[in-house]
């Protein structure tokens, strides 16, 4: 969740938050989480699990519809 809050912090594009899915299942539910962590973009389930910052940052990108850039 530190690596999103960063994000957010860094763009104004990107926004963060936390939910708690058992106390907020109906949210949980609502989005498609099953497992922790999970990360919704754009109102949808984008992907489950830790990654590093590069395939985060990668990731969210993806999310959002923009090509990473290539080097």
């Amino acid at each position: 969740m530190l690596l999103a809050y960063s994000f957010a912090l860094a763009s104004p594009r990107v926004t963060a938050a936390a939910v708690e899915a058992t106390g907020f299942a109906a949210a949980a539910a609502r989005h498609g989480v099953i497992s922790v962590p999970a990360i919704v973009a754009n109102g949808r389930l984008a992907w489950t699990g830790a990654v590093p910052e590069p395939a985060f940052a990668e990731r969210l990108l993806l999310a959002a519809g923009t090509p990473p850039p290539t080097i």
